[in-house]
């Protein structure tokens, strides 16, 4: 009878040690997940960025809308770059850098809305001339300021599902996610129309 006992012990528990391993390998891909839904939102924000500063630049606008945009996409490719800086040099000082959530920053939050706000008023300023409407680099800020919404929802969602799982008691318990930081949502005005 105990070796029938012992038995269904080491059965209940190599389930108990499935169960675990399995949790904590769905967290660890739930922050790959973050990882690489964070590095192609960065990658938006930042040819949304350089769009801006191209049509700025380009002449197609009145001088005051002109600036007003080339200031906003500087601060926003300028705060990317810190951002970009403060990660690496966290990460050479013993951290581990991972793509894409290092360089969103709440700083960033706030530069990138402030970006989304002068497209939104230039581009609506503009709306009432239909060759500014169907000019190459207007179409592309336009689709570059719409995969920015995708990229921060597809992103934002990642973070909601990491945030559920890690949140349970279990995986708490036993700190299946290790020493990994939180995932933090990135909110920011990105509604340019």
């Amino acid at each position: 009878m105990t070796a029938e006992i012992a038995l269904v012990v080491v059965g209940v528990l190599a389930l108990l040690l499935w169960i675990t391993l399995a949790h904590a390998n769905r967290i660890d891909l739930l922050h790959q997940k973050v990882s690489r839904t964070g590095a192609t939102l960065d990658a938006q924000l930042l040819r949304r960025a350089g769009l801006s500063a191209e049509l700025a630049a380009s002449g197609r606008l009145d001088p005051a809308s002109s600036l007003l945009l080339a200031s906003a996409a500087d601060a926003a490719l300028s705060e990317a770059l810190e951002a970009d800086l403060d990660a690496d040099r966290a990460a050479s000082a013993g951290g581990h850098r991972e793509p894409g959530r290092a360089t969103l920053t709440p700083e960033r939050e706030v530069v990138e809305s402030d970006l989304t706000r002068v497209l939104r008023a230039v581009l609506e300023q503009d709306e009432e001339d239909p060759s500014f409407a169907e000019d190459q680099l207007v179409v592309e800020v336009t689709q570059a300021s719409h995969r920015v919404g995708l990229a921060r929802r597809f992103h934002n969602d990642a973070v909601m599902q990491t945030r559920r799982v890690r949140l349970k008691p279990g995986v708490r318990l036993f700190r299946l996610a290790g020493h990994a930081r939180m995932p933090r949502t990135f909110e920011m005005d990105d509604a340019v129309d």
